[in-house]
């Protein structure tokens, strides 16, 4: 499985997860769902929804981030939890 996506994980474009309203806590942060914002630092990005989410797993009936889900912008999001099994 893919590593789940948390509150400050980082973007391909250079940009950080800023919200993440799961109650799902895993090492001390909580879990960013489909719907949550990154802070994109790419001119005219900005703030912009997480818009993919694993087929899965799920959380409060929102697809829980994982490594790779893209975001409004175009960019992916990158996980800093080791991936887990295999998908």
């Amino acid at each position: 499985m893919k590593g789940i996506i948390r509150l400050g994980d980082a973007t391909t474009h250079g940009g950080n997860v800023i919200q993440a309203s799961s109650q799902m806590v895993i090492d001390g942060k909580p879990a960013a769902l489909v719907g949550d914002m990154v802070s994109c630092p790419v001119p005219g990005h900005g703030v912009n929804p997480i818009i993919e989410g694993s087929t899965f797993m799920s959380f409060q009936d929102k697809a829980v981030a994982v490594e790779g889900c893209k975001c409004a912008c175009g960019c992916a999001l990158i996980s800093s939890m080791p991936s887990v099994g295999s998908d």
